[in-house]
């Protein structure tokens, strides 16, 4: 059962197998998340697999995961997480710092990621738990990350009897991605002034100007003389004449210093900055994509398996195919109801084992809806193939060591019968040998007294016959 929980609170995660409670802390099951996925995308096909140790505590039945520290893998083996010599010094060395923790947190087990097989814990992953973390309520988390589905992650633990179920884990969970961590509290930063608005000149002055382009004043003609009327004493002017110089100096021209000139047009340069700017941040963005497109996938993934959950799911055929070892025999399993074995009725499995010969073995539709075939490897590296119709074709590869068979002890009766056994065919072989040679010199004394016998016979013929007449 796992239960779900905000940044602020911790998770849980239990199983009715696991004799313990597993509680953890978001924040830090992300950060993991994080650099799982950053490796993910490291490398093309597959990326690299990470790992590192759990700290925290473990008391009253409960193990509460508080903090990690990552193992630096030098990977000499390929990009899996293979630990070589040196990366076993480097882990019991970062065991033993641990143990030494500020605040008093202690190893309560290890994480690594898997890129190229599901949620399972390996011979290989159990041997390493075997030696470095022996410890009976110390735990294992495997994370399986993925281009568009969220990260997953199952935890792995030592039942009643001390055996570890490596085959899957009993609960698989979502590793969610928390929100950006907020800005320590303090004094806020200062944020330089907003710019302000630029104003023209003629918007701010009264009364407004009418931008007008200049004109080039034509030449007035010289204004003839006036001759001054002749002055009347007892009249006053009329209103309308008194008025109408005022009239007349409002009909003339604005002075040029009032005219504001148009402002130079800078359209274009300033598209073609803008061009170049973008450009110059598309490069600067696709040199850095290894620092901020890991994250960036990670913040979007859920939003995108949210998205894809509510659209209707594609009509791409699957059989999940897979392969998973269990002490030199590979179990390789597929999806036995899956629609596109209900259609096709008959399928093809391929085996290459190394450099063995490749196996082909014909499955009928009650061996593909079995889901499973078990293999005895013989090499290292194994690669599967499954052949569904005309449609799906999937393949599966799995590598890791071949166990080592070790022979049960002999039994002593067992080993006394051998050995006078053993004695009784050296004495008969003997008896054999002289006989042999007896026999030998029986032989060689037969065909003497044949020899001889056949010599004296001849001599009596020759004796018997009679001499020749003499003329």
């Amino acid at each position: 059962m796992i239960e779900s929980s905000t940044e602020s609170a911790a998770g849980t995660w239990s199983a009715p197998e696991c004799p313990y409670t597993i509680e953890y802390s978001p924040r830090v099951l992300d950060d993991i998340r994080l650099a799982v996925v950053d490796a993910f995308y490291s490398l093309p096909r597959g990326g690299a697999e990470i790992g590192g140790i759990l700290l925290g505590r473990f008391a009253n039945g409960r193990i509460s995961i508080l903090d990690y520290q990552a193992l630096d893998c030098e990977h000499a083996m390929g990009p899996s997480f293979t630990l070589s010599q040196n990366d076993q010094t480097q882990l019991t060395e970062l065991l033993a710092a641990a143990q030494q923790h500020p605040e008093g947190l202690q190893p309560v087990g290890w994480y690594h990621s898997h890129t190229r097989s599901e949620i399972l814990f390996s011979d290989a992953d159990q041997d390493i738990h075997k030696r470095f973390f022996p410890e009976q309520w110390q735990i294992a988390l495997v994370l399986k990350p993925s281009t568009f589905e969220p990260t997953r992650g199952g935890f792995f633990f030592r039942e009643a009897d001390g055996s570890i179920r490596g085959a899957a884990s009993y609960q698989e969970f979502v590793v969610e991605a928390q929100p950006i961590r907020q800005v320590p509290t303090g004094n806020a930063p200062q944020m330089p002034p907003a710019p302000q608005p630029l104003h023209r000149e003629a918007e701010v002055r009264e009364p407004v100007i009418t931008m007008m382009p200049e004109v080039q004043p034509e030449p007035e003609p010289e204004p003839e003389p006036e001759i001054a009327p002749a002055p009347v004493a007892e009249t006053a002017p009329p209103e309308e004449e008194a008025v109408e110089p005022e009239q007349k100096s409002l009909d003339l021209p604005a002075p040029q210093f009032l005219q504001i000139k148009p402002e130079r047009s800078w359209r274009w340069l300033k598209i073609v900055a803008a061009l170049a700017l973008g450009a110059g941040l598309g490069i600067v963005g696709y040199q850095t994509r290894e620092m901020w497109l890991a994250p960036v996938l990670g913040k979007i993934s859920p939003m995108v398996a949210r998205i894809r959950a509510g659209l209707p799911k594609e009509a791409t055929p699957t059989v999940a195919l897979g392969a998973a070892d269990d002490n030199g025999q590979l179990r390789i399993h597929w999806d036995g109801k899956s629609p596109a074995i209900q259609k096709a009725g008959q399928g093809v499995l391929e085996i290459v084992d190394g450099a063995a010969p490749v196996q082909s073995i014909s499955l009928d539709l009650a061996h593909l809806q079995a889901g499973a075939f078990t293999y005895s490897r013989q090499a290292e590296r194994v690669e599967v193939r499954l052949a569904v119709g005309d449609q799906v074709k999937e393949t599966a590869s799995f590598l890791g060591k071949l166990p080592e068979h070790k022979l049960p002890p002999e039994d002593p009766a067992v080993r006394k019968e051998r050995d006078d056994l053993r004695q009784e065919a050296t004495k008969l072989k003997g008896d054999l040998e002289f006989q042999a040679a007896k026999t030998r010199k029986l032989e060689k004394a037969l065909n003497d007294v044949k020899d001889q016998l056949a010599k004296e016979s001849q001599r009596r013929m020759s004796n018997q016959t009679p001499d020749p007449v003499k003329k």
